[in-house]
């Protein structure tokens, strides 16, 4: 058949996905998947969670759409309500997207707007940081520090990232932990004094690193002391949870995990598990009453903004992550992805360097130590050989210096059991081992 979706990857048509249960997906031949990505890190709860459909099932029969300039409706001020509980500190204040890169869109516009209405119109700049990933759109991937995805459209794009990540396994400014003293931390100074602080509107980071940089985790004091510097230039501190956000690593928000207050969090994907497209930012009280007091009006400019079937699907998974103890237990879960990440790391010669927290975990993948050549596409071989083995893991390449290293993404449904967690990690082994066959090891 001749399809007329247009494909990514034309030459390798994709196999046609029939129905999930669980932790797996099936495809129109009946073939069995374990999806340890969660799709692209989305479908937290795993697929066709019969509570979560039974939510959206009861919407569709009463309400599916209402306007933002319209109408409120009662799915979406009980989700506000339901994120700012969960929310760190005095960030209450919710509006909706649908995407994660429209969300980091809003709060890159949100950023602006408050220091306009604090009068500091010329803080326009977002300072954002190489090998991160915000979004596709124009706005989001000019704040994405994606080498390989920026290119293309280089000439659309403002110039936003300036940090280099916490990467400690291969730092890019060369220095070792701790003695360096949090250098990639303090560099944030030296911009912030080069470009003038009366300058900036905000800095944006995910707090772990994903697809750009397969679980990246930052040192202990890192965040606090960005969070310090932000504070003391007066810059708002953007944490784009897209990712990590409602329980992905053990916490409601990874912000927690170094016990600091951003000013805006951005969040999606698994707020609704891949039910419905939901995404949207949290902003701190002052922020709000900034704008609103100075009668300035914020427009979230989306159709489908708090559309009543998506925040309906969200509140159903927010409740399922309570009544079952999701978050609690998916720390517990890390621990245990933790320790077989690095039995298997010491038996295979591949494996360079293993990283994460909760159910967001990196492999990176070497030659002895040496790095792979990028036309020798490791990370391609890797997944492809987990996926015809019935496993799907996420790729990230070109995380060292845009063009360089190889690593996959682990991050499977919160839901996953033990026995599926041995099931995994057997068929990973599997795959490893039969790509260092292939590569005579």
């Amino acid at each position: 058949m001749n399809s007329r979706f247009f494909s990514q990857t034309p030459d390798h048509p994709l196999p046609v996905a029939h129905h999930g249960q669980g932790v797996f997906l099936f495809d129109d031949q009946n073939r069995k998947y374990l999806d340890g990505s969660s799709g692209a890190m989305t479908a937290n709860l795993g697929h066709c969670n019969a509570e979560i459909s039974k939510t959206v099932k009861e919407q569709i029969d009463l309400l599916t759409f209402t306007y933002r300039s319209q109408f409120t409706n009662q799915p979406l001020e009980l989700l506000c309500n339901k994120i700012a509980a969960l929310a760190p500190g005095s960030l209450e204040m919710v509006a909706f997207a649908n995407s994660g890169s429209e969300a980091a869109e809003l709060a890159l516009k949100l950023a602006y707007s408050y220091w306009k209405s604090c009068g500091k119109p010329n803080k326009q700049r977002m300072i954002s940081r190489w090998n991160s990933y915000h979004g596709s759109t124009i706005g989001a991937l000019s704040m994405s520090g994606n080498v390989a995805r920026r290119q293309e459209y280089s000439a659309y794009l403002s110039d936003f990232p300036r940090l280099e990540l916490p990467f400690c396994h291969h730092c890019p400014y060369e220095k070792e932990y701790p003695q360096c003293n949090l250098f990639c931390a303090e560099y944030l100074q030296r911009i912030l004094t080069q470009l003038g602080e009366e300058t900036v509107s905000a800095v944006i980071c995910e707090p772990v690193t994903g697809a750009s940089g397969a679980g990246i985790t930052p040192p202990e004091g890192y965040f606090q002391k960005i969070r310090e510097i932000c504070s003391r230039n007066h810059i708002l501190l953007i944490m784009d949870e897209v990712i990590t956000g409602f329980g992905r690593t053990g916490t409601h928000f990874a912000s927690e995990h170094w016990g600091i207050q951003p000013d805006i969090i951005v969040f999606g994907k698994g707020v609704s598990s891949g039910l419905c497209p939901l995404s949207g930012i949290i902003a701190d009280r002052r922020i709000y009453d900034s704008l609103y007091e100075k009668g300035m009006s914020f427009s979230t400019g989306h159709t489908f903004s708090g559309n009543p079937l998506s925040t309906a699907a969200a509140n159903g998974v927010l409740d399922y992550i309570e009544k079952h103890d999701i978050v609690r237990k998916t720390g517990e879960k890390g621990i245990l992805f933790k320790k077989k990440l690095e039995e298997l790391k010491s038996g295979c010669k591949l494996i360079e360097d293993v990283r994460g927290i909760g159910l967001l975990w990196g492999i990176e993948f070497s030659k002895g130590g040496t790095l792979f050549l990028p036309e020798e596409k490791l990370t391609t071989k890797i997944v492809s050989q987990c996926f015809k083995n019935g496993l799907i893991v996420y790729p990230s390449a070109g995380f060292i210096d845009g063009v360089r290293g190889d690593s996959i993404l682990l991050s499977p449904p919160l839901v996953i059991t033990q026995e599926e967690i041995e099931l995994l990690f057997a068929l990973l082994e599997k795959s490893i081992r039969e790509v260092e066959g292939q590569l005579a090891f």
